[in-house]
Formats: structure tokens, sequence, C-alpha cells
């Protein structure tokens, strides 16, 4: 029996063994299983089929394939009913059950297409109290009519009779058990409605004309559009032409069909015939999907009205709606959430904020009419705990581009899964849809990682830069500017801006902006919003001879306009006082500086404003127009519309402004737009679809702007960071910096100037004259690079330090690879800093590392004291120059030594090509 059993032993060793080689010889080779394409692995095929998928998802996995040939298309299975969109390296999949109801199932690294994910709604486990399945049922027979539309078409005909999965389980041998039968509270679901057995919160909600709010969605049909589905009902009559335009911001599809691929889901209320149509955009370079929503009202119901069964009559009028979410996205149980979001306060805004999500619903929005100081329209969860998620872990983050008011909702059930919701706010929005017409949600950017924040970050940054921010300025470097703000506040003159334009020519500045105090009779800030014209006492010879004069220096101009606010001390008000926004009546408002808002839903309104920028930028060589809004809304009050129709007052504002906003780019492509409000009241992707810049705060203290461009780009490229160096002590803070400390993170952002430099001793004039060039030299790699953030506070137990990195990839400009900043913001005695490892770089690539405006501060070792100039440069790394291996500075770093609050340091990395191992230069 022992040698029976050894040779059986033996026998099997040797079948296992040749099986495993007949599997991997392909791969060995280099090969593919024949007919190993995606659209052959798609479904089930028995268990040769089996066989065959697993071979291949086991190539796929060793060789890292499958990734490239798939990213940026979207996959149907019509035998599983399972959508699955592919990003770079991501998948996001959802099926449709067999109740109609969309079924979310993972959004989450790559998976290839091989298995059956049905098999993840097991994990639907109905609760005491969970509402059953929401199903058709049998009504009297005098009421056979209204039940038709009750029950509708059976969902299955809308599919391929094929084997339920309970069979097909069976057959494979791999599982027991079925899909169960449950309710929509039990479900993970792509939008959900209110009142069916979901109580978590709703994706929209609707109200009919007879009362009622039960809409039930269900699978209708779906189509897959390669390229990017344009938004069509987002619309509105064009005020420079015929032709109605798209008015709401959204993302571009690229210049060819290939850069990504768009699924439209149709659904419906199957009774009332309410259309809603699911809208999903894949992108083939960047881990991201965009979704948005759009209700149509059809223009005629079947069978016009629906008589229920107590004698109530719904009729086929106007609906009303009154929540509409961009996106929802259904999570299942994980240990330990943690929501992220920008938050902060005016002159503080967008400091990253971590919490843990427990039990319960945790919302940041706004309600002023802009997207505000206090939240950004970004979120992101992840289950990393915060020492860690800057480089480790999975993140899933939404970013709304609009610039409203707008709505981000976590809600955490007694089941530990987690629904996001995010959109319009809906507490100041309620739309009225008459039969024929339709409603298209602003559009929501879902990014997925699974390097943490800095994967996340990337992924905004490429997605942004390529496909949101005006094209004609993609890859450019903005000019330097000299504002006139903080050198000279509202005493401008034709004279005294000449003489900054002239002081700053010498530096190397590039364009002189007129900010705030040259229209009208604006002495302070409580006259002259609204009048865009020049004051000829300060400008005898109008913006035409000061544009003029300034150009002769070599230099472009711009001009500070706040186009959506009026002064009461103004012509317009005194010509036009119902064109604010504020309930014809009433003998009580709020006014913010000194300033009305005014009624951009006004058709007039936005008519006299486009009047005026254009002729404004008509009248001379304006290059540059910083646009600001320096109060929020109150008394919305749209008193030309209707009185059933004020809850769409806050959206059509803003369409109001993306008007102007679209005109303005359209008609003068050659200016550049910077936005602002009250510095970065209105930092959003919806601005940034029409100005490649937007101001970051008004607070420039560079201890508050490290905190405040370090939470920005969480999300926005440098590229979009309004920064400029200003005067010490700060305007905002006075507090004291070294000039090198405001440039160094000024230059991590569209660099700029806000200071008299007529009043600069020698000595700094020449220092600065330095930094402007260098940031010219730089100023590619930064803005157009990859951006690390390699330290933060939150992240150092013993310090209060920033570090910051871009690198260029492959085509360096100007031999450039990377660069890298160092601040200190609370030096702690005793302690060192660690080692700064960076990221980003090539291990087998050799660098020389150069050190650019080095240190002379040094602590004398007599006294203790810190003695900051006369003494020789204090190297960081012992010289100027080193050379150092890729592997070398990723793995152990860069020693770093800084000595007082506000102490720095910067290295520019270049290729150092035939040279190996560490060396000094």
């Amino acid at each position: 029996r022992m040698i029976l059993t050894r040779q059986l032993q033996r026998q099997h060793f040797f079948i296992l063994c040749l099986f495993c080689l007949l599997c991997l010889l392909p791969l060995l080779q280099g090969g593919l299983v024949p007919g190993g394409s995606c659209s052959t692995v798609i479904g089930y095929d028995g268990q040769a089929g089996l066989a065959k998928r697993r071979i291949t998802a086991l190539q796929h996995r060793l060789r890292g394939g499958g990734e490239k040939e798939l990213a940026g298309k979207v996959l149907f299975d019509p035998k599983t009913r399972i959508f699955r969109l592919y990003s770079r390296s991501a998948l996001y999949a959802f099926r449709t059950d067999d109740s109609g109801d969309l079924e979310h199932l993972y959004w989450g690294a790559f998976v290839p297409p091989n298995d059956d994910l049905r098999y993840l709604a097991l994990s639907n486990v109905q609760l005491c109290f969970d509402p059953g399945p929401f199903n058709a049922y049998d009504v009297d027979l005098s009421d056979q009519d209204a039940a038709k539309h009750v029950r509708g078409t059976s969902f299955s005909e809308h599919f391929t009779r094929t084997p339920s999965f309970s069979d097909r389980l069976s057959t494979d041998g791999e599982w027991v058990h079925s899909i169960p039968s449950v309710g929509r509270n039990t479900k993970l679901l792509e939008y959900a409605d209110l009142g069916t057995g979901d109580y978590r919160p709703q994706s929209f909600s609707v109200v009919y004309d007879d009362g009622g709010n039960i809409c039930p969605l269900t699978y209708v049909s779906h189509e897959i559009i390669p390229g990017k589905l344009p938004m069509q009902s987002a619309k509105g009559k064009s005020l420079w032409s015929a032709e109605n335009v798209t008015l709401l911001p959204e993302l571009r599809g690229g210049d060819t069909n290939d850069q990504c691929t768009t699924l439209v889901v149709k659904m419906e209320d199957r009774l009332t015939k309410l259309e809603f149509d699911l809208i999903y955009t894949v992108y083939k370079e960047v881990n991201a999907i965009s979704r948005r929503v759009i209700v149509k009202n059809p223009g005629m119901r079947p069978n016009g009205n629906f008589v229920c069964k107590g004698g109530c009559i719904m009729s086929s009028g106007a609906v009303r709606l009154e929540k509409l979410m961009s996106a929802t996205v259904d999570f299942h149980t994980m240990s330990g959430w943690n929501f992220i979001t920008l938050s902060g306060s005016w002159a503080n805004e967008r400091h990253m904020k971590l919490q843990e999500l427990v039990q319960g619903k945790f919302v940041v929005e706004s309600l002023r009419g802009a997207s505000s100081h206090q939240h950004n329209p970004f979120c992101a969860v992840t289950t990393t705990p915060r020492s860690m998620v800057e480089t480790v872990g999975e993140v899933w983050a939404f970013s709304i581009i609009y610039s409203g008011n707008f709505k981000i909702e976590a809600d955490v059930s007694e089941t530990g899964r987690a629904r996001v919701n995010a959109g319009i706010n809906p507490s100041t929005f309620s739309w009225h849809l008459p039969p024929g017409d339709s409603f298209e949600s602003p559009e929501c950017v879902m990014v997925y990682s699974n390097t943490g924040l800095e994967g996340m970050s990337h992924s905004f940054h490429d997605l942004y830069r390529r496909y949101l921010i005006p094209e004609r300025f993609f890859g450019t470097v903005p000019p330097v500017l000299l504002n006139t703000w903080e050198a000279m506040y509202f005493d401008v003159n034709h004279a005294k801006v000449v003489e900054l334009a002239r002081a700053a020519s010498e530096l190397g500045v590039e364009m002189i902006v007129l900010d705030d105090g040259w229209f009208g009779e604006r002495e302070d800030a409580t006259s002259s919003l609204g009048d865009w014209f020049e004051d000829r006492r300060k400008f005898p010879g109008g913006l035409p001879a000061l544009v003029h004069d300034v150009n002769a220096l070599g230099l472009k101009f711009g001009i500070w306009v706040e186009p959506e606010m009026v002064n009461v001390k103004s012509r317009l008000y005194r010509e036009h006082p119902s064109w604010t926004l504020n309930q014809h009546g009433r003998k009580s408002r709020c006014e913010g500086r000194n300033q009305l808002v005014l009624d951009f839903t006004c058709e007039d309104v936005c008519s006299y404003v486009i009047g005026k920028l254009g002729e404004l930028l008509s009248s001379s060589n304006i290059e540059y127009m910083k646009w600001d809004m320096n109060r929020h809304l109150t008394e919305v009050y749209g008193n030309t519309r209707a009185p059933d129709k004020q809850g769409e007052v806050f959206h059509r504002y803003m369409i109001g402004v993306y008007k102007v906003l679209k005109y303005l780019n359209e008609k003068f492509p050659h200016v550049r737009i910077e936005t602002c409000s009250g510095g970065g009241g209105r930092f959003d992707p919806g601005m940034l679809f029409f100005s490649p810049q937007i101001w970051a705060s008004d607070n420039t203290d560079v201890f508050s702007r490290m905190a405040i461009q370090h939470g920005t780009s969480l999300v926005y490229p440098l590229q979009s960071i309004g920064s400029h160096m200003t005067a010490v002590p700060n305007h905002q803070t006075q507090r004291l910096s070294t000039l090198k400390a405001r440039f160094l993170v000024s230059a991590f952002g569209t660099f700029g100037l806000e200071l008299d430099v007529r009043t600069l001793c020698e000595s700094d004039k020449y220092e600065l004259s330095r930094y402007i060039a260098k940031y010219k030299e730089l100023a590619p790699v930064i803005l157009s690079g990859r951006f690390y953030r390699l330290w933060s506070p939150c992240r150092m137990r013993d310090q209060q330090a920033y570090a910051w990195m871009c690198t260029s990839g492959g085509s360096a400009e100007h031999g450039i690879s990377a660069v890298v900043a160092v601040f200190l913001t609370k030096m702690e005695p005793g302690h060192h800093l660690p080692r700064l490892r960076l990221r980003g770089l090539e291990e087998d690539e050799n660098y020389v590392i150069e050190e650019i405006f080095p240190n002379k501060a040094k602590r004398n070792p007599s006294t203790g004291q810190i003695e900051l100039s006369g003494g020789a440069p204090q190297w960081q790394l012992g010289n100027q120059k080193v050379h150092m291996s890729g592997a070398t500075l990723m793995s152990i770093g860069l020693p770093i030594r800084l000595s007082f609050d506000g102490d720095c340091c910067a290295f520019v990395l270049t290729r150092a090509r035939g040279v190996t191992g560490s060396r000094q230069v």
C-alpha cells in the first residue's frame, strides 16, 4: 500500500507540474493566450472559459498588462449586466440588478474584466426593520389601467435571457449562496430616491403638482459614446449671438475621442415617465471619472392624467426639483473612515482637515452664493491614518465644478457603510421644470488613488491642467506682475503708476496691474462700484494714455474690476436701484464692504456688465484682468423672476456670472483673467474653467501662506495658485520674514509682487532682481511639473516645517529635473530636522544637487546667538553642488539645517550625465 500510495503521489505531482508549465508557457514566451482579448473574456463561458480567464488574469497580473489597453474605456457585459469604467489604473463598476436598480459594486484599483463581480452583492445582508424589495403588486381589476403604469414592462425584457446567477454559481461549483433579494436600504446604489425604503440621504428629490414626492427610478437603457458628451441642458440665451450656448463649466474631452469615453444610463419613474440620464465620463490618462445628471420632464405623458385608487389625480404638468446631487457613491463597510476637507476662513483659506467619520452625517457646504472661504467644494474619504495618508493607502475624492452654493454630505449608517453625495446645495435650490423642459446638474469629478493624497493630487493636477483650465494657457508661464494694491491702495494716479512701473521694469517685472481706485470717483470703499469708466481727475488722458506709457517701458498692463457689485453712492445705483438683489418693498438690507450685489439673473444687468467690460478691454492694450468679488449674497430675491421661481435665483445668479466670463474669454482671448473673492473665497474648479489662475488669499504673510498653498495644492495645480511677495511687516499679520522666504513661498504659484519697489534699498533691489530672474528659469518646472508635499507640520512630531518639490518628468526645461524648497515655521531649540527624502526621481539616474541662494546665518558657538548676515555661505550639503544618485536621494535623503522661524533653503536638481557615485563639486 505504501508503495502504491507513493506512486500515486508522484503521478499527481507530475500532472500538477505539467499543468503549471502549460499555464505559464505563454507567459514565459511573452505572449497571450489566443483569443484572450477584453471582449472575449467578459461574462460566463463554461469551465474552459473559466480556466482561460484565470490564465489570462494571471498573465495580466504578472506582466502588469491590461491597464493600458482598457484605460479610458467603458465595458458592458449583457449577461451579467455589469458596467465597467476603466480609468488609467482604476476600475469603477456597477450593475443593473433584477429590480432595475443600479447597484454599485466596486471603485478601486485596476481589476481585469474576468471575474463576475455580482458576488459582491452577497454583502447585502438585510437587517430587522429594513424594508423589503420595492416590487410591483396586483390591484383590483378596476384599477388595471393604473396598474399597467405601475408595473410597466418587465425589467428582464430589457436583456437577453441568460442563466440566473444562482444557476451559474451552482454550475461553477464555487458558491453555495445566491444573491438575496433585498430592499434599497440594504443595497449600495448609484443614485438614490426618497421614500421607497432607502433611509440614507437621497440623491434627488422631486415634487409633482399633486404634492407627491415618490419617484422610484428604474433602468431603461444605456449608450456608450466615444469621447466626452458635452453638456446639453445647461444652456441659456446668449447675449452676444443668436445661438444657445452651454453656460455651466465642464471638463473637456480632449482633441480626439480616444482620450475618454462617456456612458449615459437612462432611468425613469415608470408612472410619471420623468427621465433621469446619469452621465459618466472616464478618462484614459488619469484616474478620474466625471459625473452629472440630466432630468427631463416629458412634453406629454403617454396617457394624460393618472388616476390613483383613492381618486387623486396626478396631472402631466410641471415638476419641482428640490434636490439634485451630481454624484452619489456608496461604500461598503471599512475600518476607520476618515473624512478630508479644505476648510478655513477669510485670510486663512483651505487648510486640510482630517476627522474620523462615525455613525451619522457630516456636511460641508456653502450658503453664501459663492463656494466660500469657509469650505471648498471638495472632500476625500480614506481609511489611512493622518500620519501616513500623504503617500500610503486608498483615497476616494470628489470635486464639484461649480462656484455657487454646494453641499457635500458623508453619511455612515449603522452597518458601517458610507454614502457620499455631492452637488448643488438643496437648502437654497428649487427648480421649476415644466413639461418638455430639462435641467442639468453641475459636473462632479471623482478621483481614486492607491498612493494616498499624493496620487490623488497628481490626478487632479493633470486633469485640471489638461481638460479644465482654458486650453490656450496650457503649459504657459504667466508674466511676473506687480499689483498696485499694497503699494498704493486707493491713492493711484497716472504719474504714480508710471513711476512704479519704471522702478519695476528695472527689476525684471513684466506687467503692471492697476488695482482698485481708478474708476468713477473712487477715493475709498464707499463709492463708484459699477461706474466702470476712468476717474479723469487721476488719469487725465484716460486709461489709453496710461497703458501707452506703461507699454513704452516694455511692460504689459492689467486692470482690476469688481463687476458683480455696486455702491449706493454711484451713478449706476442712482439710475438703476432695482438692479440689486433685494425684494422690492422691503426697507431693510445688509451691506458688505459698503456695497450691494447686482442681480445677475437679470438680462439687463448682464448686458450692462458685458458692455462696460467689453468697452474697457477694447479701449486699450489690456492683457490681464483681475475679477474680484468682495462680499457674499444676502436678501437673495430676483425681482425679474416669478414668485414660485425664487428657488432658482442662487443658481441663475451663478449662470449669469458664468455668462459674462464666457463672453470675455471668447471676445478677448489674449486677456489672462485672474478671479478673486476677497482673496480665496471662490477658489473652485468652476472659476478655473474661465480663468487659469485664482488669487489664493488676501493674506500674503509667509507663515500663513505656507498652510494655505499647501492645502490648496491637494486639488489645484500650482499654475492656478495666485501668490505674491509683499512688504514686511506684513499688512495682514504684522509679522516679519526674509525676502528669500517671501520669494520661495510665492514662487510655488503664479509669482508676482505686491509692494512699493520704489522704497526698497539698493541691496534689496539687487536681491529681488536675482529672485525674479531665477523664477523665470524655474517656472516651467514648478508650474507644469509634478508636485510633491515632502513635509508638512501635521506629519512631523517635533518640528513645524514644510518641504515642497516639483519634478519636470522626462522632458526637463533648461535641463532642470526638479526644484525643492524647505521652510521652517517654528524653531524648537535642541531638536534636529530629519533628513529630507526626495520623491519622483529615477533611482538609477545621477543628479547634480545645487543649492540656490544659500543662507549666511549661523549660531555663534561662544554666545549661542544666531548671526543672520556677514558670514560665509552655509551650504546645507557642505558645498554648492553635490552629485548623488536618485536612489540615495530618495532612500537616505538630504541633511537640512535651519536655524530660526522662517528660515528656508532651496535646491535645483539637474541630470549628471556620465557621472557615477556621489561627490562634491
